[in-house]
């Protein structure tokens, strides 16, 4: 029968859905613990919860060999109740309705509580899995004896993912490898977590799943990264509900910041280098990111400051010394801005970064027999460009131009051979112009340039400013 409790403080209820009552027997065995229990928070999730929920019932792994508990934190749209319709055709399903706790801590602990398996796998609740993750994670996990293992992510719906992080398995990681990814998508050995009282801060706190995964890291002895398959599909929200996207207080996240150093700091013990190694990672990838040019001058000027001031503190505390020999010279720049509290010079190099990232610009485009010739301007201080393509809109098809150096600083000459674009180009092509293979930008056009058509090629103006052709009326003729 369907077992429920009730925790009046906390208003907890519980509902695992279970097999008809059947005759009580001395000699039964007991249960058998499933090999991962999957834990997810669940806030007003819809209708990104039905997909996790349908890529959790489809997986290929037998369903007595995990359960899945998903701890409803007090939704508001209908998503509660689709969590009970499916622990009622899932008897490895088990729900948990409680009142709002504001954050996925608390959610994460209570699925920590009541969670059974071997491993522990946290997942949100807007992603979901490969249908043959969890059968992929545990006999990796168990052939290997790991503590932790981190699966490849990709992302969908616009999420960024750290692809070289996740371009091969490592069987066996350091820590500072492992702390590259503090997000909570990780399958941890149960025995563990309760070992060392690992749990999740509950209060509304940056990096809390950071924090935890960090308590983990330096108690594990063994952690793999597994990047053989399309394990965890992690979304970009559509309506920009995702926590990570929201406003983010200075104090409050430079000390959760400042949390998770300590901790690493207490397993390095006096290797003063490569505790300042760790530190600068930690710092490079959690701290200097809010320096980008356009995110950074997007805050308002007290904001900055507050930036700067909290992040020199973290500086005095864990990389006092010896920054020169753990950070390259473009970050150093902006570490010792920061030490130096020199607001003015960050605000100067974030509006330098900002003209370097513009796009590229179109001084003319001619035409000239069987050719289509582009001079193209490139921003003051962006890189020198690899290349110039035109790209097809629908088959990806590109059709690349050698660049030469054209008469005036920073502009670039491509010719294009008529016959190729007409030929790989179906339709509509936009023009690209490659700095390196993650920096690749539109071409802009000057409003009120003419438009050139040459053998029934059109190269033109779109309604967002940027350069394409259009080789249908030639494809056609």
């Amino acid at each position: 029968m369907a077992l429920f409790k009730n925790r009046k403080r906390d208003k907890i209820v519980v509902s695992p859905i279970s097999a008809e009552p059947q005759a009580a027997s001395v000699d039964k065995a007991p249960e058998a613990a499933p090999l991962v229990s999957v834990v997810i928070p669940v806030y007003n999730s819809m209708p990104y919860l039905t997909e996790l929920l349908n890529s959790l019932e489809t997986q290929d792994l037998p369903a007595e060999k995990f359960e899945v508990i998903a701890v409803n934190d007090g939704s508001t749209d209908y998503g509660n109740e689709i969590l009970d319709i499916y622990a009622k055709r899932n008897s490895n399903f088990t729900i948990v309705h409680q009142e709002n706790s504001g954050w996925p801590g608390k959610p994460r602990n209570v699925g920590i509580d009541n969670a059974r398996g071997t491993y522990v796998f946290f997942c949100d609740a807007d992603d979901r899995l490969g249908s043959e993750a969890l059968r992929r994670m545990t006999s990796y996990a168990t052939k290997h004896d790991l503590d932790i293992l981190i699966p490849r992510m990709v992302g969908i719906g616009g999420r960024r993912v750290q692809t070289g992080f996740f371009s091969k398995t490592r069987p066996n990681i350091s820590l500072e490898l492992a702390l590259e990814s503090l997000s909570p998508q990780k399958m941890i050995r149960r025995e563990l977590i309760n070992k060392h009282g690992i749990r999740f801060r509950e209060d509304k706190v940056r990096l809390e799943d950071g924090m935890a995964m960090v308590q983990a890291y330096v108690a594990a002895e063994r952690i793999s990264i597994l990047a053989d398959y399309d394990y965890y599909e992690i979304r970009l929200r559509s309506d920009g509900q995702n926590i990570s996207v929201g406003l983010i207080d200075p104090a409050g996240y430079v000390g959760s910041l400042s949390h998770i150093a300590q901790t690493v700091r207490g397993r390095t013990g006096d290797d003063a280098e490569y505790t300042r190694r760790l530190m600068a990672g930690l710092f490079t990838r959690k701290a200097l990111s809010f320096y980008e040019g356009r995110r950074f001058m997007r805050y308002a000027p007290e904001a900055r400051q507050a930036w700067v001031d909290h992040h020199r503190a973290f500086l005095a505390e864990f990389i006092p010394t010896g920054r020169q020999s753990v950070f390259n010279p473009a970050r150093l720049s902006k570490v010792e801005l920061i030490s130096n509290g020199d607001l003015a010079g960050l605000e100067r190099l974030a509006s330098a970064e900002i003209e370097a990232a513009a796009n590229p610009l179109v001084q003319k485009i001619s035409a000239a027999e069987s050719t289509l010739e582009l001079i193209v301007a490139s921003p003051a201080g962006a890189p020198v460009p690899s290349g110039l393509f035109f790209e097809d809109r629908e088959s990806g098809k590109t059709v690349h131009a050698e660049l030469r150096a054209g008469a005036e600083p920073h502009s670039y000459v491509a010719t294009f051979a008529l016959p190729e674009l007409i030929n790989q180009i179906a339709r509509l092509g936009n023009a690209r112009v490659r700095y390196t293979d993650q920096d690749l930008r539109r071409i802009g056009v000057p409003e009120h340039t003419a438009e050139v058509v040459h053998g029934a090629v059109r190269a033109y103006r779109t309604a967002y400013g940027y350069l394409s052709i259009d080789t249908r009326k030639a494809r056609r003729d």
